[in-house]
């Protein structure tokens, strides 16, 4: 009897034990999730920013976008530099000359739509958010110099393009639309322009 009292217990013990393991790897796994979780809320909404379109062919080029903010993360009442540029995928060279249309909209509704030029590939845009302006004021203004053959906006020496106006007055996903419609010879339009579409958003 003594014997079998013992065999019970160690039956009983092993039991509570695999009990314990599978509680443990439970809880284990729970506060792994929970982790993970916490992370992605903290990540902040400028990364989804970079998670910029595929690249777009014209021969045998494969022609990516460089898209950066700056900060990053973007706020209704905060002015920030938008930096756009374009390179050869098989080369790593950079793309000259080019002309882009921007496009800004959210819910279907156009709060920007303008032809920008840089001859050195690179177009900077100073978006300000003029506290003068009404959150209702859709208009802006744009400083930096028209170039007649392109027929686009270009910077003054040293400084970038500027958008004075209430473009991103309020939070949520901006939808922007880029259409590069010449690069390498600014008297050269592109048979086809080179679309890249993504997201931004704004806190």
């Amino acid at each position: 009897m003594y014997r079998y009292i013992q065999i019970r217990i160690s039956i009983y013990q092993s039991i509570m034990l695999s009990n314990k393991i599978d509680l443990y790897s439970v809880a284990g796994v729970g506060l792994f999730l929970m982790i993970i979780f916490s992370c992605s809320l903290l990540i902040p909404s400028a990364i989804a920013q970079h998670m910029m379109p595929p690249t777009a062919s014209i021969g045998e080029r494969n022609i990516a976008l460089n898209f950066e903010t700056v900060p990053k993360q973007i706020k209704t009442d905060r002015d920030f530099l938008m930096k756009i540029s374009f390179v050869d995928q098989n080369t790593k060279q950079s793309i000259y000359h080019v002309t882009v249309r921007m496009d800004i909209s959210k819910d279907q509704k156009h709060f920007l739509s303008e032809f920008f030029h840089s001859h050195a590939g690179n177009i900077t845009v100073d978006f300000r958010q003029n506290a003068k302006s009404s959150p209702q004021q859709l208009s802006y203004s744009v400083g930096g110099n028209m170039d007649d053959l392109t027929n686009a906006w270009i910077a003054d020496p040293g400084n970038p393009i500027t958008v004075d106006g209430k473009i991103f007055s309020e939070p949520g996903t901006y939808r922007i639309v880029l259409e590069v419609t010449t690069m390498d010879n600014d008297k050269t339009d592109l048979p086809q322009p080179l679309k890249y579409e993504f997201n931004l958003l704004v806190s």
